[in-house]
């Protein structure tokens, strides 16, 4: 029914004379006109919002709306809001969507839909927009999202029938801006993303409990070790799996969150799978807005390792205070300078009956007294500081109850003894130590002599050069030791065997197993005069790099290797001696009994102190209860016939430390029996250097990156930015964060989207090793700028392009440019 505009104007000309509102009787009599004419007509005014209607008893009564004017509303609102009648003109459009057509508003009422300026802002959006808008003048109400693509907007759109002025059909579009919220949603939906991955990732139990003791989440780590899934647990009861005890107290400790909104922190056992756990248990809760908690999130860590490290560290004291007792050194603890603890050999040193003669006795009063204010400043000094101090070798004098004046060397160590400072004190008797260095010097000059006078050839090879070889070697070679120091080792190894022996020393190198003594021939200094020699090598540290040392024995005569097989022995006590990498040979149940120099020298022991001892109780393994177990778990592995090695750390004289590269490799008997164990160290300071040096390397690549002068940038395989430098920032005028995942092409001129598309697809495709071009950028404000671009992929290790890095730099426009 169409409204006559005449009628309508007399029905809120009545109600406007009478302000107290009429009913609709009142208004037939008024205008004379019949009920049911007047009733839709009020209808429609009801609905166009000109009429108010209220109840008065069981009468209606209509009276003139005193509200603001729909379209005032309309025109100041935040929303896009348009309105159209039954033939898609625009009768009404506010101020905001206007702006966003780039018109004005009067300019734009009473224009069709299809000849406005809607058309280019909707594109290829608008013949569904108009579909939907004409069904709407049909009674259909449409809710959704439109997000027109040049625009870089998305709207919430609301296309709802709407009833006119006077009464005509009509239809309102109302849009929200709501590109923040969604920009917003999809940081959030990555955010939880990350976070769940983070918790899927995690080696902790990770779990969120409702008030209803259901478990809301649950991540797959805590769920395997409960023997099933995420799927199976959540939802259900939590108490459900776990033994009663382990469920009661867990429900205690979540009352106690729910019930003080407090986190709770604590760490127990638990049975499960028929063995016994240990578990640091942080309960935290998560709260509604209005501050109460609906949830808790839980995070649960086996600790049930470091309970066992706590249980073997009380082993290992207990251990430790064996060990000293057992001790062939002289060891006393003192706290403020009172004896608190020895043992036997600290009492035999000091010349009394048993170590509770020197308990509770002033440790100075054993100190000569030239010597007992060096002691008491060193006391001051190890005791004053709060932490650990260890003071080096030093020697002092002492007085035995008796008078007698002993030397000896001392090492001091400080430390905390129940939070209070103490110090450890280990004495040798120096007489012993001398004669022993001496012996030492014999012993060494000894085998010097045998390396010199030996019938042996001895050298040593550092990345094939000759750095020494003996006059043997150079004998049984057939010139002088400056014909062979300096030269390549190759020239002197028969061409058929030159492959196999440098294979061999590679091999040995990078840690294979290859044997020890093999035959070769090698060249005498002629170059063409071959020599049958059994050729013994090893792996040593010299001059701080690694090398090979090894004797050469001739064998071409039956008697010349008989007498050398009668050296052999004395051989390798030099070489042994003389390697720079620890070595040791021990029985199979692990009895040290014999041990090199460098070995002895770095801790500063004797042969005596250390040999047919179980090699775990030795100095180099002293102080880490951890270190001692894997190591008497190395050597029953290699007793067994198998090859170990790991990389650990020794202990060496006072405080030193060094972190060696080591291994256990069995010997067997012709039976085939494990008759020795041979014990290797060897140092691998540098290789940790050259670690040093890799994350020094990584370091600067950061810095050039964050701080470089050219825009650089990690995309992903959806050409979207993971990570981009300060200097991008300023091109494009964003903020990093802005940036962060969003794609290139938002940026990029639409121009060059295509070539941009095209050069990619042959980066991922391998046609090509980089791309390079020129091309226009679009700024934070609209502005564009040109750039050089170059992009260069970054592969997994399977080769496998997983991001790419863009480097871009500022150039100015040219001619050329102008024309595009």
């Amino acid at each position: 029914m169409v409204l006559r505009s005449q009628t309508t104007g007399q029905i809120k000309e009545v109600l406007k004379k009478n302000p107290q509102g009429l009913s609709i009787t009142d208004i037939v009599r008024e205008l004379h006109i019949n009920r049911n004419t007047a009733g839709r007509y009020l209808e429609k005014l009801l609905l166009s919002g000109q009429v108010e209607m209220r109840h008065f008893g069981m009468a209606k009564i209509y009276a003139l709306s005193n509200r603001v004017p729909v379209s005032a509303v309309l025109s100041i609102s935040s929303e896009l809001i348009l309105q159209l009648d039954s033939n898609t003109r625009i009768v009404f459009i506010n101020d905001a969507f206007a702006r966003f057509l780039g018109a004005e508003a009067a300019d734009l009422t009473g224009k069709n839909a299809e000849y406005s300026p809607l058309v280019t802002a909707f594109e290829e959006l608008f013949p569904d927009f108009l579909a939907r808008v004409k069904k709407g003048l049909e009674g259909t109400e449409w809710r959704g999202e439109l997000a027109p693509a040049s625009r870089g907007i998305v709207f919430s759109c609301r296309i709802a029938p709407t009833a006119l002025d006077h009464g005509q059909k009509g239809v309102s579009v109302i849009l929200e801006d709501i590109t923040d919220r969604k920009h917003a949603e999809e940081q959030l939906r990555e955010s939880e993303e990350r976070y769940r991955m983070l918790a899927e990732a995690a080696s902790d139990l990770i779990f969120v409990v409702g008030r209803d003791d259901r478990v809301e989440y649950v991540n797959s780590y805590a769920a395997a070790f409960l023997g099933t899934t995420p799927a199976e647990i959540t939802g259900k009861v939590r108490s459900l799996f776990f033994p009663q005890d382990a469920a009661r107290r867990q429900e205690k400790a979540l009352q106690e969150v729910f019930a003080t909104g407090n986190p709770v922190y604590s760490e127990g056992p638990l049975f499960i799978k028929n063995k016994m756990w240990w578990f640091d248990h942080r309960l935290v809760p998560l709260r509604n807005p209005d501050g109460s908690v609906h949830s808790v999130l839980g995070i649960s860590r086996d600790i049930t390792e470091r309970k066992k490290a706590e249980e073997a560290l009380r082993g290992s004291e207990e251990r430790y205070r064996r060990l000293l007792q057992r001790s062939f050194d002289a060891v006393a603890i003192h706290k403020n300078g009172i004896v608190t603890l020895a043992n036997q050999a600290a009492a035999a040193l000091a010349g009394v009956a048993s170590p509770e003669d020197l308990v509770g006795k002033p440790i100075e009063s054993f100190v000569h007294p030239e010597y007992r204010d060096m002691v008491r400043e060193r006391i001051a000094l190890m005791t004053g500081r709060g932490e650990p101090v260890a003071v080096g070798m030093a020697e002092e004098k002492f007085v035995r109850p008796d008078g007698r004046v002993i030397d000896a060397e001392v090492i001091a160590t400080s430390f905390l003894d129940n939070g209070e400072p103490a110090v450890q004190v280990v004495f040798r008797d120096v007489t012993r130590r001398r004669e022993l260095v001496e012996a030492l010097r014999q012993s060494e000059e000894k085998y010097r002599t045998l390396v010199e006078h030996s019938q042996n050839g001895v050298f040593i090879i550092q990345a094939r050069e000759i750095l020494y070889v003996n006059a043997a070697f150079a004998r049984i070679l057939g010139g002088k030791p400056e014909d062979f120091i300096g030269h390549d080792f190759r020239g002197f190894i028969a061409p058929e065997d030159r492959d196999r022996v440098i294979g061999m020393g590679q091999r040995r190198q990078r840690g294979e197993s290859v044997p020890e003594t093999y035959e070769c021939q090698l060249l005498n200094v002629d170059g063409t005069t071959r020599v049958t020699v059994l050729l013994d090598a090893g792996l040593i540290l010299y001059r701080g790099a690694p090398a090979s040392m090894g004797t050469i024995r001739d064998i071409t005569e039956e008697k010349r290797a008989d007498v050398a097989l009668r050296e052999s022995g004395e051989m390798i006590r030099a070489i042994f001696d003389s390697t720079f990498q620890f070595t040791g040979l021990l029985e199979p149940d692990g009895t040290l009994i014999d041990a090199n120099r460098t070995a002895l020298d770095f801790t500063g022991a004797t042969r005596e102190d250390v040999l047919f001892r179980p090699f775990w109780e030795t100095r180099w393994w002293q102080g880490d209860g951890k270190r001692v177990q894997r190591l008497k778990e190395a050597v029953a592995r290699a007793a067994t016939g198998i090859f170990v090695r790991y990389e650990t750390t020794v202990q060496g004289a006072g405080t030193a430390t060094m972190e060696i590269d080591f291994s256990l490799k069995p010997v067997f008997d012709p039976e085939g029996k494990v008759r020795l164990l041979i014990a290797e160290g060897r140092d691998i300071t540098e290789r940790l250097k050259a670690d040093e040096a890799l994350l020094a390397s990584e370091d600067r690549f950061r810095r050039i990156f964050e701080d470089g002068p050219l825009g650089m940038s990690i995309v992903d395989t959806n050409r979207r930015f993971v990570s981009v430098n300060r200097m991008s920032c300023e091109m494009f005028g964003y903020t990093e964060q802005e940036l962060l995942g969003r794609t290139i092409e938002e940026f990029t001129h639409p121009d060059h989207h295509k070539e941009d598309a095209r050069e990619m697809r042959k980066l991922y495709e391998g046609a090509i090793p980089l791309y390079r071009t020129r091309k226009r950028y679009i700024r934070k404000d609209g502005s564009t700028f040109w750039g050089s671009l170059t992009v260069s992929p970054l592969r997994d290790r399977t080769g496998k392009i997983i991001f790419t890095m863009g480097l871009i730099e500022e150039i100015p426009e040219t001619g050329a440019d102008k024309g595009q």
